[in-house]
């Protein structure tokens, strides 16, 4: 027990010393081993097999897809189709982010990504227009959480593997009515909002030749999540398969139909996706050293004693995870949370019967809403640095949308059954 306690207490104080997630992590463990006599070259070896999966070659192939769409012109017609469909109403272009940050964030599965891109073109249109850059920056970095429920989502392709046993078709499918849902409930919130300050609309007339065009220009970048998501449902491919279909693609489009994917682009679509897939592994082969410490230890048997003496009953332990997730998203980046928790906290909602979907789902749901909470929110800090605009002024901006998706919270951690039909329908 003293171990564990100096274990714990370790990789606090590291991260309070901002020493990243990956690297506290590491240093505890590795204190752990020398203080309970381990050897060394375990350590080397189980940060190796935390790697020697074959599933895992999936998540660099999503993001270089996701980084070459970005770099293809996809953002411009994924606008143009956003602003046709929604660009009349008051406060236009608030709902063009949300409805922009559902389609991008089914392409690219990401939501700091999301933040990224989609802010650094609509943030200043916003301002210029409705001289409200908080509310353009909370918009953007709220809406970005959808990214990682609208499949293809590279958050729920980390789950599964973390899980272990869970259909990643299954998962994607389930994303898609709450990933709806979500957006919606910001839409309804922008309108309040639009409605109050009396924003003006978008007096743009489209004749038939412009619609025509705009759709035929968004059809080239929604079929890219369509290939990938029903290859891997149909069973046609694997997920590392439709990976490469992704990259195929993007590349086949960058180059030949929209014509701005440069080489030079191409060189940095490639290295951003080096980086973050760096940053991935390396969290994901020390959290396996770590989950295996912990296991020798007894440390996930001890978690699942300690929550059945709290409760037998299913919805109490859901809504007990559901607290304890929306805390640690506080302090952990949503990534790094799920390689360290869900080996122990998947397992355990199993045996109190819950849908290992329905699981994944709230996993990847709650620990996103973190994205945008401080003091970690790495998506409010970078719509807030895009805006040029106060953290703490975003976030008071944010709470009328963080009600919403409280809202939206409950209805997918305690009504399963509004989406769970989906993945059902196709058997799985």
């Amino acid at each position: 027990m003293g171990t564990l306690i100096i274990y714990g207490l370790l990789f606090l104080v590291l991260i309070a010393l901002s020493v990243p997630i990956a690297f506290s992590l590491g240093l505890s463990t590795l204190v752990a081993f020398f203080m309970t006599e381990q050897p060394l070259d375990l350590f080397a070896q189980r940060l190796w097999t935390g790697l020697d999966k074959f599933t895992l070659v999936a998540i660099p192939l999503f993001i270089l897809a996701g980084e070459l769409m970005g770099g293809s012109g996809i953002l411009h017609r994924l606008l143009d189709f956003a602003r046709l469909i929604v660009g009349r109403i008051k406060g236009g272009l608030l709902y063009i982010n949300v409805l922009v940050s559902m389609l991008f964030g089914g392409i690219n599965g990401s939501a700091v990504a999301d933040t990224s891109a989609v802010g650094s073109m609509l943030i200043p249109a916003t301002k210029k227009e409705y001289k409200d850059a908080e509310l353009a920056a909370t918009v953007t970095s709220i809406s970005s959480v959808v990214g990682p429920i609208i499949p293809p989502s590279l958050p729920m392709l980390i789950y599964v593997f973390a899980a272990g046993n869970v259909s990643v078709a299954a998962l994607f499918l389930a994303g898609v009515i709450p990933g709806i849902i979500l957006g919606l409930s910001m839409m309804i919130v922008t309108y309040v909002i639009a409605r109050k300050k009396g924003f003006p609309k978008d007096i743009t007339t489209y004749t038939a030749k412009d619609v025509i065009r705009i759709l035929r220009r968004f059809l080239v970048a929604a079929i890219l999540p369509f290939i990938m998501v029903a290859g891997i449902v149909g069973g046609v491919v694997t997920p590392t398969e439709a990976g490469c279909l992704g990259v195929v693609y993007a590349l086949f489009v960058g180059f030949f139909i929209t014509k701005e994917l440069s080489l030079k682009e191409t060189y940095r679509a490639l290295a951003r996706t080096v980086i973050v897939t760096a940053i991935v592994m390396i969290m994901i082969s020390v959290g396996n050293v770590a989950i295996w410490w912990l296991s020798i230890q007894g440390i996930p048997a001890e978690i699942s004693s300690i929550f059945q003496s709290i409760t037998q009953n299913p919805v109490i332990f859901m809504a007990l995870m559901v607290a304890l997730y929306l805390f640690i998203g506080l302090f952990i980046e949503q990534a790094a949370a799920m390689i360290m928790l869900v080996p122990i906290f998947a397992p355990l909602a199993t045996t109190y019967g819950i849908d290992p979907i329905h699981f994944g789902l709230i996993t990847v749901l709650t620990l996103g809403i973190g994205l945008v909470t401080p003091p970690v929110g790495i998506c409010l800090f970078v719509a807030s640095s895009i805006a040029k605009v106060k953290l703490q002024d975003v976030f008071k901006t944010a709470i009328p949308y963080l009600a919403g998706m409280a809202i939206v919270l409950l209805l997918v951690a305690f009504v399963p059954g509004i989406y769970l039909w989906f993945p059902k329908m196709f058997g799985f």
